[in-house]
């Protein structure tokens, strides 16, 4: 397992085509350079449509001539010509950080995997232009905004997963949308609405903000430790006229004093009400 932040490096590989450090212990943000990786600005060396995946991965060695990697969701074994998918993998990382722009750059990448960090920021507007991306899983995060229309200009794409962040807004359809039929793929967002969530958007009027998911979050958060306070300051509360009571003495005989003052007039009126 790998810690600390991931090196700049790795952008002076010209023909790295597979980055994969899923599963890790990096921190702080995607560096800017990384996103230059000239090999990954390219068209794909095995074009979309060819038939890639071949053996359900069950162990995580790497061979010779194969290639391990989480492909729509899952471990696959990519072998031979199938071996050269190009993609990033950084998921289940602590990354902070809004989503670079220059990320739609990588025109050439195959299958993008940034799932379970602390990403914040909006989808790039232009998320559209990786042209080949057969693959895009984005959840886990605090991703807020609306989900750009471009995206259903992504004609492979055939896993998506949205999951889990601060997304709002209308849901786009249209092209190979239309095939992402599972609306698990937009669960767990604030404000996201359309047919597939059975949430009606409010027509003439824009959908839930940025901001409004925001609050609400902030919101929940606020009333959370209140609570919290509350419970915490009972105990403390407590257990500091407990402890006054255990241990200085005058103040335990005179309380002791006053229960039985309160228990003789108790019972002299119960003696009274018999009579």
């Amino acid at each position: 397992m790998f810690y600390g932040s991931i090196p700049w490096q790795l952008s002076q590989l010209s023909h790295l085509q597979l980055l994969d450090l899923a599963e890790n212990n990096f921190i702080g943000s995607i560096p800017e350079s990384f996103l230059n990786l000239s090999f990954m600005r390219q068209a794909p060396t095995v074009q979309p449509g060819i038939k890639i995946i071949l053996q359900y991965a069950t162990f995580g060695y790497i061979y010779s001539g194969t290639m391990v990697v989480i492909w729509k969701g899952q471990d696959y074994i990519f072998r031979g010509r199938d071996a050269f998918v190009t993609g990033i993998d950084l998921s289940a990382n602590s990354l902070f950080g809004v989503l670079p722009l220059e990320l739609t750059n990588l025109r050439g990448i195959q299958l993008l995997n940034m799932s379970r960090n602390c990403l914040s920021g909006s989808i790039p507007k232009d998320i559209g232009s990786l042209k080949f991306l057969e693959s895009l899983d984005l959840s886990w995060n605090k991703i807020s905004g609306p989900i750009p229309s471009s995206i259903s200009n992504l004609i492979f794409l055939s896993s998506l997963n949205l999951s889990n962040n601060l997304l709002s807004g209308r849901i786009p359809t249209g092209n190979q949308l239309q095939t992402l039929d599972d609306p698990s793929i937009y669960s767990n967002n604030l404000g996201l609405c359309g047919s597939l969530l059975n949430i009606s958007c409010k027509h003439g009027s824009s959908p839930t903000t940025t901001s409004d998911v925001g609050k609400e979050y902030h919101d929940e958060l606020e009333t959370m430790w209140m609570y919290y306070s509350v419970i915490a300051g009972t105990i403390f509360g407590f257990w500091i006229w407990f402890g006054t009571l255990f241990f200085w003495k005058p103040w335990r005989c005179a309380f002791l004093s006053c229960i039985d003052a309160m228990q003789q007039k108790v019972m002299r009126k119960m003696k009274h009400i018999r009579e």
